[in-house]
């Protein structure tokens, strides 16, 4: 019996001492990965205990302690002492994460009794693990507790009370019965002011703004944009930075701007050099019928110069004299379900035709410097082609009305849970989602970047196409898009 008791007593202090050691070690690993370890500070204490062991301060100063003999004089013991020395600021830190880890796990618990996430037998949802994701945002596991992920869902405005957070987002994965919080301490800001300062590189504009970081997408390595919300979310809003963004930052960059919704949103850009604004249906069929035969143009002087897209040929040492014109353009569709959906604005094989040409530019514009935004409240098979929804490669998704509409666009549900803040919105790049307040720039700062429109006459090609587009006579014979004789990249 008493060797018996003597083993269970090893074991607890065992389990004790992996506690105590595994416990902070896990922290210092999560903190880390995310880089949340305030490095400045415990940094500044491993060079200070390094300066005390280097002039041998430590020995010193144990001389004069009533437990000198602890001193480490073995080699081994020495450098186990030396070790968590140096390192005893960032296990200091560590520490004190779990403690805080602890006092949540006992709000957690008051929090979800309160909640009335207690189920018939007692159980109560338990804290897993709590780490940081990045620098404003955590990751809370608890068990389920046999609750389905709605019901998390429906307490977690309480729990972000209880707790003094800001919940993202709730995961449920059934087969470790565990539920996520996506969390942070920080609030996203209501509202961010554009500013051209958001974005400097060549090709780039701003996304919008995280709790932390401000998020930008870049032409060449996201071509193409799909813009999708219900009506008041911040679609037109959205489309209106991007395009002043790229207009400032890109002198040379051309954008055909077709405004399904009545040319209203639009009609700011209108007698701008850079900006060819489309009004109608009939009218942008045309104008997509010139791009197509831009894109072969491109793709046949690519081809002869032995370049694979743009960026290639810019690269190259010698070009030729007669290059043609090989400036980025945009086309940017506000409402594109009209586009998409036959009707009394255009007939269905006008309306076909417009699909292909689109289909085209999704698949091949962005080696030829031809990009696409589209921009729908219907994200629907009927109102938006599939082949052009697949090359979209960015995704902003503004608040949906249902989980479907959701779905449809991201994959998931979220963005039906956004807040109702004008211009909050999903960011979808690749597999990665994040929540962003998108920049507002207010409709009379237009002039100030880029410059006031020309009012005295209108040009010769926006004339016959309004001609053509009144007497609904519209032919193929519309003068060219706009090209600049300077090819720039």
């Amino acid at each position: 019996m008493q060797n018996s008791n003597g083993f269970d007593k090893a074991a607890i202090i065992i389990d004790t001492l992996f506690k105590f050691i595994s416990i902070p070690s896990k922290e210092i690993f999560y903190g880390i990965k995310s880089r949340t370890i305030p490095w400045t500070f415990c940094s500044a204490w491993a060079g200070i205990f390094c300066l005390i062991l280097f002039f041998k301060i430590d020995h010193y100063f144990f001389q004069y302690l009533p437990f000198r003999k602890l001193y480490p004089y073995h080699p081994i013991l020495y450098k186990i002492y030396c070790f968590s020395l140096v390192t005893c600021s960032f296990w200091l830190w560590s520490l004190n994460q779990a403690r805080l880890k602890k006092q949540k796990l006992s709000t957690l618990t008051a929090a979800f009794k309160s909640a009335g996430l207690v189920s018939k037998i007692g159980r109560l949802p338990n804290l897993v693990s709590d780490y940081p994701i990045d620098g404003t945002t955590r990751k809370m596991r608890l068990t389920n507790a046999g609750f389905p992920v709605t019901s998390f869902k429906d307490q977690s405005r309480f729990v972000e009370s209880e707790l003094g957070i800001f919940i993202d987002e709730v995961r449920e994965d059934r087969e470790t019965r565990t539920v996520d919080y996506i969390y942070s301490h920080f609030p996203i800001p209501s509202e961010i002011i554009y500013s051209p300062d958001l974005a400097s590189k060549t090709y780039e504009f701003p996304v919008g703004q995280t709790r932390a970081n401000t998020i930008t997408a870049n032409l060449k390595s996201c071509p193409h944009l799909l813009v999708a919300g219900q009506t008041g979310g911040g679609k037109s809003t959205f489309l209106r930075q991007v395009i002043v963004h790229l207009a400032i930052q890109n002198k040379n960059t051309h954008f055909l701007l077709i405004d399904l919704k009545g040319g209203l949103e639009f009609s700011l850009f209108e007698n701008r050099k850079q900006f060819e604004v489309v009004p109608s249906v009939k009218v942008a069929i045309a104008h997509l019928n010139k791009i197509e035969t831009k894109i072969n143009q491109r793709l046949e002087f690519l081809k002869a110069q032995d370049c694979k897209d743009v960026d290639a040929y810019y690269s190259k040492a010698n070009k030729p004299k007669d290059a043609i014109d090989l400036n980025r353009f945009v086309v940017v569709i506000d409402e594109a379900a009209e586009m998409f959906l036959a009707g009394h604005h255009a007939k269905a094989n006008e309306v076909q035709q417009a699909r292909g040409v689109l289909s085209k530019i999704a698949r091949q514009g962005r080696a030829l410097g031809i990009h696409l935004i589209v921009a729908t409240q219907r994200p629907d098979v009927k109102s938006l082609d599939p082949q052009v929804k697949a090359n979209l490669v960015g995704v902003i998704c503004f608040q949906m009305m249902n989980d479907a509409s959701s779905i449809a666009v991201l994959g998931n549900g979220r963005a039906t849970d956004l807040p109702k803040v004008p211009g909050r919105a999903i960011w979808k790049n690749g597999a990665d989602m994040i929540e962003v307040q998108t920049p507002y720039l207010a409709p009379e700062l237009l002039d100030s970047l880029i410059g006031k429109p020309d009012n005295t006459s209108k040009s010769k090609e926006a004339a016959d196409v309004d001609s053509k587009h009144s007497n609904e006579e519209v032919t193929a014979d519309i003068e060219p898009l706009h090209d600049s004789s300077n090819p720039k990249g």
